[in-house]
Parts: C-alpha cells; sequence; structure tokens
C-alpha cells in the first residue's frame, strides 16, 4: 500500500534554498546577541565581527554541524511503561500536538474571554490530554497570575502535573534550563532514567529576520549543553519581517534554523533538534498576521519538504485559525492547515485548541479538533488493494441486486475502512431538530461538560519538590506571589 504524499518543492527546488540559505549565513549572517555563543562559534571558525554582533557561517561549518543532527529521537509520556504515550520523531512518522503560549482563553460558563490563569491552565491541559487523538502536549498557555521572569516553570509543572503525555516547552535562559530540567528529573525519578527516557523538549524561537537574541542564544547554549532535545523555530511573516515571496520567506526561514543547528550542534554534537518553522504572512489589506490561509499551509508543506530534505524531524503549525468563534472559517482553516502539512510528513502538526492566531484558547475547540486530526489520519492511512479488499467471490455471491450488509467480508472489514464520527451530525434531519437542533460547537460543549478531565496524580513528594524548584526561582528574582 503506497502512502498518500503531497509534494509541493522539487528536488532542484529544495537544493535552490539551501543553497541560497548557506548564501545567505555566508554574506549576511546571523546577530547574536550573547558572547558566549559567538565565542562558541568564532572558536568554530565562524566569522565573527564584536562591534557589530553579527556571526557568518562558512558553509563547510554549517554542512558539518547539519549532518551531526540526528535524523530520529524518542520522546516517552510521564508513565515511561506507557507504550502509547511513546513518539518516535523522525521524518515520515506524522504526530499532533497543542500549541504554546496562549494568553487567554474563552471561558464557556461566562461566554467571555480573560487571561488564563494557572488555575484554568490546569484544566485546559488535562482537557487537552483527554483528547485521544493527542500525542504531545506544548505548553498551551502563559499563566498571568505567575511571575513573568519565572512563568516557564510554572508552566512547566503545570504541565508535567496535569498531562500524562510527553511535553514541550521554552525556558528564560541558562538557570530555567537548569530549574525546568531540575523539575523534569523529579518526575522520572533521576537524571540518568531521563537521558534514556526523553520526557521534555526545550522550545526556542530565533528572531527574525536573521536573528538570535540574548535569551534564547544562551538557552541554545546551556539546553544543548545539558543533552535536551530542542525545537528550533523561526517565524518570519511575509510581506513585515521576511521576503513577501513565500520561497524567499522560507529560505531565510531555513538560513535562520540551520544558524542555529550550527550553535547547538557545536556546542554538543548529536543534539537532537526538531526542525520547526512558523514561517507566516502578512494580511496586506488590514496589516494583522494572518495564520490560518493557504499561504500559512503551503509553508508548512515546504517546512516538512525542507526537513525531509536534510533528513530531520519536523514541526509545525496547523491546526491553526484566524477564526475567533468555532464557525465555518475554523473548520476550513484549520481542516487545510492540518490535512497539507500531514500529507507532506509534517512530524508534528500542533494546534490543538487554538484560535485567533494563536493568542485564546477556546475548550470546545479541543474536541472539534480531535475529529479533525482523527479524519485526517483515517486519509493518511489510505487503502489496501489485494484479493481480500477485492472480494470477487463474495461480489460474485451476493450478486446483482443484492445487499453486503449482512455479509462476512462486511463484518471482517468495517471497522478497519469506515471512519467513525464522535462529533459530526448524521442522524436524520428530525432527530437533529427534536434534540435542539444544535450545531458542532454546542455539541463540543455540551460532551466537555459531560466530562470531568483528570489525570493520575504524581506522588505528593514529587509534587512538593516541583514546586520548591519554582518557588527558588521566584525568590532568586526577587519575586514571591
Amino acid at each position: 500500500m503506497a502512502r498518500m504524499q503531497l509534494q509541493f518543492l522539487s528536488d532542484e527546488e529544495k537544493q535552490r534554498i539551501h543553497s541560497a540559505a548557506l548564501e545567505l549565513l555566508e554574506k549576511v549572517g546571523l546577530r547574536i546577541v550573547d558572547a558566549e555563543a559567538r565565542d562558541v562559534l568564532a572558536d568554530a571558525g565562524a566569522h565573527v565581527d564584536p562591534a557589530t554582533q553579527r556571526v557568518r557561517f562558512p558553509s563547510s561549518l554549517v554542512e558539518s554541524a547539519r549532518q551531526k543532527v540526528p535524523s530520529e529521537f524518542t520522546l516517552y509520556g510521564r508513565d515511561i511503561e506507557d507504550q502509547k504515550r511513546v513518539v518516535h520523531l523522525r521524518p515520515g512518522n506524522v504526530y499532533y500536538s497543542t500549541n504554546g503560549y496562549a494568553v487567554h482563553w474563552y471561558d464557556p460558563d461566562s461566554g467571555t474571554r480573560r487571561p488564563i490563569m494557572q488555575e484554568d491552565l490546569a484544566w485546559i491541559t488535562r482537557l487537552a490530554d483527554a483528547q485521544e487523538q493527542l500525542d504531545i502536549l506544548a505548553t498551551i498557555g502563559t499563566p498571568a497570575d505567575a511571575p513573568a521572569e519565572t512563568n516557564d516553570r510554572y508552566q512547566q509543572v503545570i504541565s508535567l502535573l496535569n498531562s500524562t503525555r510527553p511535553i514541550l516547552n521554552t525556558a528564560y535562559g541558562k538557570q530555567a534550563v537548569r530549574d525546568n530540567l531540575e523539575i523534569a528529573t523529579i518526575v522520572r525519578g533521576s537524571r540518568e532514567v531521563l537521558r534514556q527516557y526523553p520526557l521534555w523538549v526545550v522550545d526556542l524561537t530565533t528572531l527574525s529576520p536573521m536573528e538570535l537574541d540574548a535569551r534564547q542564544a544562551s538557552t541554545m547554549v546551556e539546553s544543548a549543553r545539558q543533552g535536551l532535545p530542542i525545537g528550533i523555530s523561526p517565524g518570519p511573516i511575509a510581506g513585515a519581517t521576511g521576503p513577501v515571496t513565500l520561497a524567499g520567506n522560507t529560505a531565510m526561514a531555513t538560513a535562520e534554523l540551520l544558524g542555529a543547528i550550527t550553535l547547538v550542534q557545536t556546542v554538543q554534537p548529536g543534539t537532537p533538534v526538531l526542525y520547526t518553522s512558523y514561517t507566516r504572512s502578512l494580511d496586506m489589506a488590514s496589516g494583522r498576521l494572518a495564520m490560518g490561509g493557504p499561504e500559512f499551509a503551503m509553508q508548512r508543506v515546504a517546512t516538512a519538504e525542507m526537513a525531509c530534505y536534510f533528513n530531520i524531524p519536523s514541526r509545525g503549525g496547523g491546526l491553526i485559525t484566524d477564526a475567533k468563534a468555532a464557525d465555518a472559517q475554523l473548520g476550513v482553516e484549520k481542516l487545510l492547515g492540518c490535512l497539507l502539512p500531514s500529507l507532506a510528513g509534517l512530524t508534528v502538526v500542533a494546534g490543538f485548541g487554538m484560535v485567533d492566531s494563536l493568542n485564546t484558547v477556546r475548550p470546545e475547540v479541543f474536541p472539534i479538533d480531535n475529529e479533525i486530526v482523527s479524519t485526517v489520519r483515517h486519509i493518511l492511512k489510505s487503502f489496501e488493494v489485494n484479493d481480500d479488499t477485492i472480494p470477487i467471490d463474495v461480489i460474485a455471491e451476493v450478486g446483482p441486486g443484492g445487499n453486503f450488509l449482512t455479509t462476512q467480508h462486511t463484518l471482517d472489514h468495517f471497522k478497519q475502512e469506515l471512519w467513525f464520527t464522535r462529533l459530526w451530525e448524521r442522524r436524520p434531519w428530525e432527530v437533529w431538530e427534536k434534540e435542539g437542533q444544535l450545531d458542532v460547537a454546542q455539541r463540543a460543549r455540551r460532551l466537555i461538560r459531560s466530562r470531568t478531565p483528570t489525570v493520575p496524580p504524581l506522588e505528593d513528594k514529587a509534587v512538593q519538590a516541583m514546586w520548591k524548584v519554582v518557588l527558588a526561582a521566584d525568590r532568586s528574582v526577587g519575586r514571591i506571589l
């Protein structure tokens, strides 16, 4: 059975983007606002101008570093014995995740949008964890009732307490890496067990165009030294912080990625990298960011193709929408953004539960996204063509005018061949009308209200130890809530 696959870029076009990225790194370079990172690269052969903080990369250095990136790595959930929570990140595999750091959530009880608080984030995280199609928990929100300087530690603890899945979360500098590493180690029991069964990917970004700020660069250096998997994500906005042409935007993002990869591989060869990209575009009519249109989905396909070209696992937004409500726009944008990258082989397709260009979480969107991902996964399976799936004898036995409903062949195959919905409306009009004429958003809200999402608790000793790390971080920056 051949797997259905989507391809936008020819081999020649991928090579051209690769060559352009190398040329950008050699001629333009990256502005890296961290002295240690610049020193690391200078010692490796990069050309550094301390006055401008500009680092120019010889192509040979970039290519040598790129070839040290593992082609695959594995993440494990909170319980290492739970095989359902194991994800093998490599080109060709496709998984689905939440997306990080929303600042608002839509409260379905009050019908209003408000800032996310720690209690909200815990509940939303449990709701996400209850979606069977979710594979990875990217920290969903940034709680407003936690100190800005240490919010990443609160996110780490809340994610690990309220989800059983492997997590993806950021870190705010070197000490933050050490603190969040300590929190993950508490969950695992020892640093050695955490090395053997990775639980956490450090989510970091470049600053487009062509820059690594001090926090991101220093965090990359420390994460690599600690041997942690790193997700590196440029997000140039076509027409604003990146070229308006999608090819140019992709090439510049590729340059930023390869420059950051060179840094982390120079620090620690063999550091696992999740080749991430949030290339997007500007809506020239409104001047606002556009993340739900066809351009966003097309650029995710390009991300998947370039990552496969480099033989590195990839990640990007897919279940992303600019819509605010759970409406037709949301459905179209999320399905388009999920299906195309999945067909292209994007390793991690992100965005569960998010609306409003990733700024807001809507709880009822989680079951909707769960249904969309279930649909896409069924399409990715394609179908087998063999003597059993083309049952000539059965067709002959049923004959003209017959019915296949009661045949053994139907009984043997229908569960594998046919997709079953848990949320879409397929019942007769009269039944739908009698039960309130609910649309999909209303049914989704009813579904989440009918269940109380729960996650098995960690031992009290571990929970106390995790929060102790957070409180120590608060004290170190003079913030005690």
